[in-house]
């Protein structure tokens, strides 16, 4: 970073240990469910969506960045509140698929209205001028970091196993907000960590 003020770089970097080390996420939930539950049913219901069969456990923990043991509380949790409904697989006797109830579909909409408001309070507490301006340089930012992985400057790391994750859909990132997945009709939101 030759060339460019050093108060520039501290910031840069400041900003890339507030990502690395500071983990937000909104406690969005409908009346019910925790939030947790609700991030749970949210992945379940663009996994479905994506068209991506069967639903597992560990693709959600994964997609939630959470231990398939702390997801395994949730997903009993949301299946004895009857939101979700376990099933064996044939192939497996110990693998599981996930659907969620007409219940748990309806919290999955619920949810989904929830982010809506909050990204709506987001894009109006920053203005319609400066969310265009983050939106395009942060486009401009993934676009250089591919480049750079291309260049092999840098690792890509997959968040699935290649071939195991929901086509267009971005599990963990947004939750149901703009762009989680293709197939809902909503294009990706600021990533989740």
């Amino acid at each position: 970073m030759s060339g460019i003020p050093d108060d520039i770089k501290q910031r840069v970097f400041a900003i890339f240990r507030r990502f690395r080390q500071e983990k937000y996420l909104p406690l969005l939930a409908p009346n019910g469910v925790t939030p947790s539950e609700a991030n749970a049913i949210i992945a379940i219901s663009m996994s479905e969506k994506a068209g991506f069969s069967p639903v597992q456990p560990h693709i959600v923990a994964k997609g939630l960045h959470q231990t398939p043991s702390a997801v395994s509380q949730t997903l009993k949790a949301l299946e004895e509140k009857g939101y979700l409904r376990r099933e064996r697989l044939s192939a497996d006797s110990r693998a599981v698929s996930l659907m969620l109830t007409e219940s748990g579909k309806a919290v999955a909409q619920a949810t989904n209205r929830l982010y809506e408001e909050y990204i709506g309070e987001l894009y109006a507490y920053i203005g319609e001028e400066d969310a265009e301006h983050l939106l395009h340089t942060l486009e401009r930012i993934v676009d250089f970091l591919a480049t750079q992985a291309q260049a092999g400057r840098m690792e890509r790391i997959e968040m699935f196993d290649e071939g195991h994750a929901p086509p267009g859909c971005g599990i963990g990132n947004g939750l149901g907000g703009e762009g989680a997945c293709a197939s809902t009709g909503q294009a990706p939101a600021a990533g989740q960590g």
